[in-house]
């Protein structure tokens, strides 16, 4: 791109960025491919849109209209301008209870959207695995459809009408007339005879490769539906995967909530037969029958996340191979009931309870990370993934499908929507080998021949994109491809939206634009020293691990509060992790990717909250690659006064609490802030920890009873703790043990014996009134608290700051305090439980 049309684009209002942090961000999604884009635009109304969508076509540069940025296939990277509708179009109006419609932003999120709907008894039909993050304009332009297909169809069955942006950057509405509160909508009329016309002359050849039976969608543009329903261009528009116009809002049919649900979990020896299973559970109409196998719940082993679903599901105590999840909406006891009579598989559990069957939903919601989280550089990968065949084939498609696989000595996942005849099937392949990449090529060559012999759709809900574009020509024939070409450019005849997908040019290819990583495996510049010991065992099996998913997006919990604030995509998990990768891959500005803008712009805005790793199903852990990345800046260049300082906030405290009211007053003061922000960058906005009067151990050391070897519970502890109890809530029955009191009297509590109470260093100096909670909650349940005695700080500062030595020789001294005692196996607990897992890290470390 010039720099005139830089400037053209610029001067459009739209928030248009074309530095290298963005365009490295918006290079990938969640798929294995890789494109750099020459800018990004993220408009926030339809005007906006229209004007950077016009004035690029202008200067033929190809526009992609992105949500999230969770396709699969590449649907959502090109080498034009990204046009992001996530950021700003999150707008929900135009409710209307009585026609069962509400209007959406294309930004929505289908979270955000059931969030909304749910106290009034409503629902969106549809309910993808990545709802968390998933956009309503990504969901129609793909025609999603999900797990509860069978009853609620695809998205475009729940599409009233559409506000699309052209190439001319014409801001049109499109859809049926009487779903629209006005009445222009003629403006495509012309646009519409033709593509009917088209259509018409076709239908005999359609009818014939696509025969009726599939519950989920068909690739390319939905000719199909627009033949049943010929005023509605919404079924063109729904599936087009953003190669005809951009959707900037929609208005959608609602569901009425179901009134109750059950779930009934079938478990099997083996998939073949979970997939016969499948055939004999249809007549029952469930709403789901969703499959999940050993490699995927194997992915949940050893994560605190997924531990209460694997107790639920058994899976230690009565292994199994295959699950089918099976859903009723409606006359729940009678079918679980009846289903249960059926006999089918090793057993079976039935679920009733929300909170359970919310657990059993998380694991299945989570496939796609959970698998690509494996340990090793061979990963469960998605290309065939997206093969949909009628729900009774599926015994014979699975066995076809490992017919392909056995040769090969592959192995696979085969998960998803047994009940809509599709199966996320993903066969495990090293990308980076250039054996696993002839077999990738075999096998999706033999799977899309497999499909065609069903008849099936080789796209039935994820997209054509990159990765299936080139047997497209297989699937439809050239009659049919050629047909979908002049609908193309009947809407956008510059062919400007998305090129080179879902029609072949020469351009993509099901392994060409992959990953730089697998072309060119990583060369780190520095030698890592931290061990990654829970899962990977080095610092690029770590980073590997983010598929792109979004996971991080999302807008609720603990991963990641900087992008919940933000919403910038360098302040997600995901970003982090794509910065990190490319500055290493050397593409950043400069030769050294240790000092790149770049990778301080993504590092230094991570508060290291460990967040990512609990709840990344994946379990990429940012506060690591963090850590490691900085070491090795300053292993090299040296450790700058802030890092330093950082590093010794506990000192600081010693200092600071020896005169606390003068310590708070100084660093309260304006004259001391300004030269702090100027000399370390502390800004002077911010509020600093201030002082206790009194130290958290000075205080331990003179309450009652500290001086003796076991301290008594204390008859205040004991009323602390009883007094939190409602009135009403109390009984005669000891709560802790003893002899039974009359009501509202604490009981006599038995020693427990001694606990080591950790006191960080914020809670010491800072913030001593936890600490003291701490210790009261701890002897009103029995037990006789003690301090380490000459314990330093626990390291996180320093952790944090990347400034392992330091870390490493605090966490030795501490260590080594804990061995000194008479009983090394005393138990402890911490006031802060982050540092407990800094000192047990940096040891595993």
């Amino acid at each position: 791109m010039t720099s005139a049309q830089e400037r053209k684009i610029s001067q459009t209002g739209c928030d248009t960025r074309f530095d290298n942090l963005t365009r490295q961000l918006y290079s990938t999604d969640a798929s294995i491919y890789q494109i750099e884009p020459l800018g990004v635009a993220f408009p926030r109304n339809a005007q906006q849109a229209s004007a950077v969508i016009r004035t690029a076509a202008d200067a033929s540069v190809p526009i992609t209209p992105r949500g999230a940025g969770t396709s699969l296939v590449g649907n959502a990277i090109g080498d034009g301008l990204i046009v992001d509708f996530s950021r700003h179009n999150r707008q929900i109006t135009d409710l209307d209870l009585e026609k069962r419609s509400v209007r959406v932003g294309a930004g929505v999120v289908l979270d955000q959207l059931s969030d909304f709907l749910k106290p009034h008894g409503f629902c969106f039909g549809p309910d993808v695995a990545t709802s968390s993050r998933a956009t309503l304009g990504g969901m129609i332009a793909n025609n999603s459809s999900g797990a509860r297909c069978p009853i609620y169809g695809t998205t475009a069955d729940h599409v009233l009408s559409l506000e699309i942006v052209l190439a001319d950057g014409r801001v049109v509405p499109v859809g049926e007339a009487d779903s629209f509160p006005y009445k222009e909508v003629t403006s495509l009329e012309p646009e519409r005879q033709q593509i009917l016309k088209i259509v018409r002359e076709h239908s005999a050849e359609m009818a014939e490769r696509w025969p009726p039976g599939l519950i989920k969608r068909w690739p390319g543009y939905g000719i199909e539906r627009f033949v049943r329903v010929p005023n509605d261009l919404t079924n063109i528009l729904a599936g087009s995967e953003g190669t005809l116009a951009a959707i900037f809002s929609a208005d959608l049919k609602i569901s009425p909530l179901p009134r109750e649900k059950g779930l009934g979990l079938i478990f099997f020896a083996s998939v073949a037969e979970a997939m016969q299973a499948t055939v004999e559970l249809l007549d029952l109409k469930p709403a789901a029958i969703e499959h999940i196998d050993r490699p995927l719940f194997d992915g949940t082993k050893g994560q605190l996340h997924f531990r209460a679903a694997r107790d639920l599901l058994e899976l230690d105590t009565k292994p199994c191979e295959s699950i089918l999840i099976v859903e009723f909406y409606g006359d729940v006891a009678e079918r679980l009931s009846v289903l249960q009579s059926r006999k089918i598989g090793l057993r079976t559990k039935i679920l009733t309870d929300a909170a359970q069957m919310n657990r059993v939903w998380s694991v299945r919601k989570s496939g796609l990370s959970l698998l690509t989280g494996c340990v090793g550089p061979a990963k469960p990968v998605a290309f065939i993934e997206d093969a949909a065949v009628r729900p009774a084939q599926l015994p014979d498609y699975v066995r076809g499908l490992q017919s392909i696989m056995k040769p090969l000595g592959l192995t696979a996942s085969y998960y998803g929507h047994a009940a809509g005849g599709l199966l996320h099937v993903r066969p495990v392949l090293d990308m980076h080998s250039a054996t696993d990449l002839k077999k990738f090529r075999q096998v999706a060559d033999e799977t899309s021949a497999l499909v065609r012999q069903f008849k099936g759709s080789l796209s039935a809900e994820h997209g054509v994109g990159i990765a299936r574009t080139e047997y497209m020509r297989d699937q439809l024939g050239d009659h049919l491809l050629q047909m979908m070409r002049e609908i193309k450019r009947t809407f956008d005849p510059k062919n400007v939206f998305n090129p080179g997908k879902i029609f072949a040019d020469g351009r993509h290819k099901i392994d060409s634009h992959l990953r730089e990583n697998f072309s060119r495996p990583l060369e780190l510049p520095f030698q890592p020293v931290l061990a990654f010991a829970f899962k990977d065992r080095s610092f690029t099996g770590n980073l590997e691990q983010c598929n792109g998913c979004g996971g991080c997006l999302k807008q609720n919990g603990i991963m990641c509060p900087t992008f919940i604030a933000t919403r910038d995509e360098v302040m997600s998990t995901r970003g982090r992790a794509n910065i990190i990768r490319a500055a290493l891959e050397l593409r950043t500005n400069g030769h050294d990717p240790l000092k790149s803008a770049e990778l301080d712009a993504a590092l230094s805005n991570c508060l290291s909250c460990r967040g990512c790793t609990p709840e990344c199903p994946s379990n990429v852990n940012l506060a690591l690659l963090k850590t490691e990345m900085l070491y090795a800046r300053w292993r090299r260049d040296g450790l700058p006064l802030r890092e330093r300082i950082l590093s010794n906030i506990d000192f600081l405290g010693k200092l600071g609490c020896l005169m606390p009211r003068l310590a708070n007053r100084v660093f309260g003061s304006k004259a001391v802030r300004i030269p702090m922000e100027k000399t370390i960058g502390i800004s002077a906005r911010r509020s600093l920890p201030h002082y206790a009067t009194e130290r958290f151990d000075k205080w331990f050391s003179k309450r009652p009873g500290s001086a003796g070897a076991s301290p008594a519970v204390s008859r205040a502890s004991r009323d602390t703790l009883s007094s939190a109890i409602p009135s009403n809530s109390r009984s005669s029955t000891p709560v802790f043990g003893g002899a039974p009191k009359t009501a509202g009297e604490a009981p006599a509590l038995p020693s427990r014996g001694p606990i080591i109470l950790w006191d960080d260093t914020f809670v010491r100096y800072h913030e001593p009134h936890i600490g003291i909670a701490a210790v009261k909650v701890l002897e009103a349940l029995g037990f006789e608290v003690s301090l380490v005695k000459n314990r330093r700080c626990c390291g996180r500062p320093a952790f944090s700051q990347g400034n392992l030595d330091a870390a490493a020789k605090l966490a030795k001294h501490n260590i080594s305090q804990f061995s000194t005692l008479n009983s090394p196996t005393l138990p402890s607990c911490s006031s802060n439980p982050p540092v407990g897992r800094c000192l047990s890290k940096i040891t595993a470390n």
